[in-house]
Order: structure tokens, then C-alpha cells, then sequence
């Protein structure tokens, strides 16, 4: 009687590892399209270099370290001002071009896919870093890129999605160097491992590659629709607390990546009394560009907002904490 057929595993017996990826990662509907990386700034290099383009336009409020790795592909960087509602000024569509084109925060999803739609001749790149829950856009000129580490707990992770873009086909790098912070702030905080975590950052700036085979574990294993609604949630809670006061003008509802709140000249001062308080508030962007080019507008979004967490590890009665301590601030 001949054994039942099936693939054979490299070991048998021994202790067990990880009980990881019995779920869907995200996006593994696009099959072939779908391109794995370990930062944003790795699919970003893969793509750029495979487009060939001449000029890249991207906005003077931009992460400085994804514009670095930009300017490392040789192209000309040309850049660009957004408006008080995020939108991009008028830009060329030009062939042997490509526009990045941002969903800032994952507050402007629509507006950004409409924009990349109305290119014809230029390659367009949707910076989806700040909107893991977007649909991709499907078309022979516009490539998708998110980012997984902004929205999940793993050691690295990015997406590339494009149509037209070949895709990268390398095999799964591994993290078991640099993913131990992961573990110790489990167990002790992220305080206590901040300081391995920005080690690994480092890492990954200067090592770009595939996506590691632990972070594609780690994604198959989270509820990605319950996290979707926890922070679709903790935005509204937000949102309402807010309107009458946030300079941005923001949709009701959206699973967006941290909540923007522009408080015209108090922005700064609330924001180092709130780390104070070890409420963390990111500054997005400091960049040189922006500080030598950028519009009053732009150096205020970087200034004076205040980005609120409302991520799946907190409920409505973190954001009323949040809320409490930020109007305390506002009235003193």
C-alpha cells in the first residue's frame, strides 16, 4: 500500500515554532500583480528603476527619507505644493515622467484616485502608505504602494501592486535579526524596546529587499476587518470632538492611519505637552525641502498637528482620555 502523497518537510519532530499564517494576507487577491517588500522605500526603488523614468514630481510635504531614496534612483526630483485641502497643485503629464501622488493620512483617499485617473501619459505612483485598506487602482499607468509596518505589528513589510509593473519574484528574506524588539515590547512596552525598534528602522533603510517570511506570517494571522472598524471608530470619536476646531476640513469617517488635527498656532506647544505626558505624537514632515521651499500652509501642517493615535490597540475610552487632555491643553 503506497503512502498518501505530499510535500515533504525539511525536518520532522522537535519543538514547535510559531503558530503563524493560517489566515489571508492582505491584498493576495491581486496574485501575479502583487509585488512583497520589506519598506516602502524597496518597492519604491524596484519600481522607479523599472519605469526608467527622466523626472519624478512629488510634494514638498513628504517624508524626507523616502525622498533621499528617491533622489538615490538618479531621477531629476521636481516639487510640488499641496493646498489647505491636501489636493496637488496643477501638474504636467508628461511621458518619461512619474507623479507620486499621496493620500495623506488615508483622509483623501478619493480625491487622490480621481487625480491619478486624469493621467495619461505620465506613470502615476499612489502613495498609500497611510491607507493599508484601500482598493488598488488597476490601470496601465498607476502603481499602488503600502505600507503593512505603519498598520500591523511586524518587523517590515510593503506592497507593491501594479498592472503593468513585472513583479518581484524574489524569495522571502528573513527578519530573525532585527525583530526582536517586537517580542520584548510585547512583553515590556514599547518604551522599553523603542530603542531596538529604531535600530531595526536603520537596517531596513540600507538593506531594501523582499518582504521577510515572519512578517508574512504575522499578516496572515490579524483580523484586518476588525481592525479596519476599530479604527473607523476611534476616527469618528475624533472627528466629532474636533470639527468645530481642526483647521483640516476631513470625511466623517475613514480607517485613516493616525487623526489629523491642525491647531493653527497652539499645534506645537500641544504637542510637547502631550509627550510629556507620554501621549507620542509624530511630526510628519521635517524635511529640508520643506523647510526651505514650503508654504506657510505646508510648514504649519508640519508645526501645528497634532496626530492623534487611534490605532486597534485602543477603545472609545482612550479617545475620550485623548480628547480630555487635548482640550485641556487647548484652554490653557
Amino acid at each position: 500500500m503506497n503512502p498518501m502523497k505530499c510535500e515533504r518537510k525539511p525536518a520532522y519532530g522537535g519543538f514547535l515554532p510559531l503558530e503563524l499564517g493560517r489566515g489571508k494576507e492582505p491584498f493576495s487577491e491581486y496574485g501575479d500583480r502583487l509585488s512583497r517588500f520589506n519598506c516602502v522605500k524597496a518597492a519604491l526603488d524596484f519600481l522607479i528603476k523599472q519605469l526608467a523614468v527622466k523626472r519624478i514630481f512629488l510634494p514638498y510635504y513628504y517624508c524626507p527619507s523616502t525622498t533621499a531614496a528617491l533622489k538615490a534612483t538618479g531621477a531629476e526630483l521636481v516639487f510640488y505644493h499641496i493646498d489647505e485641502e491636501l489636493k496637488p497643485e496643477t501638474l504636467p503629464d508628461e511621458e518619461d515622467s512619474a507623479v507620486i501622488l499621496v493620500d495623506f493620512f488615508g483622509v483623501r483617499r478619493d480625491e487622490s484616485v480621481e487625480r491619478a485617473k486624469s493621467f495619461k501619459n505620465a506613470q502615476v505612483i499612489l502613495d498609500r502608505a497611510h491607507d493599508i485598506f484601500a482598493e488598488a487602482v488597476m490601470a496601465g499607468n498607476i502603481h499602488n504602494v503600502y505600507s503593512a509596518k505603519k498598520f500591523y505589528g511586524v518587523p517590515d513589510g510593503a506592497f507593491l501592486i501594479s498592472e503593468s509593473a513585472a513583479p518581484c519574484r524574489l524569495p522571502d528574506s528573513r527578519a530573525n535579526e532585527y525583530a526582536g524588539y517586537l517580542l520584548k515590547a510585547y512583553e515590556e512596552g514599547t518604551n522599553a524596546a523603542y530603542a531596538m525598534k529604531k535600530e531595526a528602522d536603520l537596517f531596513l533603510a540600507s538593506h531594501y529587499g523582499p518582504m521577510s517570511a515572519l512578517s508574512r506570517g504575522l499578516l496572515a494571522n490579524a483580523d484586518h476587518m476588525a481592525m479596519k472598524e476599530i479604527r473607523e471608530a476611534n476616527y469618528k470619536k475624533l472627528y466629532e470632538a474636533f470639527r468645530e476646531t481642526n483647521r483640516l476640513q476631513l470625511p466623517e469617517c475613514c480607517p485613516a492611519y493616525l487623526f489629523p488635527l491642525l491647531l493653527p498656532e497652539q499645534g506645537r506647544r500641544i504637542k510637547k505637552a502631550l509627550i510629556e505626558e507620554k501621549i507620542y505624537i509624530s511630526t510628519l514632515w521635517a524635511g529640508k525641502e520643506l523647510a526651505e521651499s514650503g508654504t506657510d500652509f505646508e510648514q504649519g501642517m508640519r508645526d501645528d498637528t497634532v496626530f492623534l493615535p487611534l490605532d486597534q490597540r485602543y477603545d472609545a475610552a482612550d479617545m475620550e482620555y485623548l480628547i480630555s487632555r487635548v482640550k485641556q491643553h487647548m484652554e490653557n
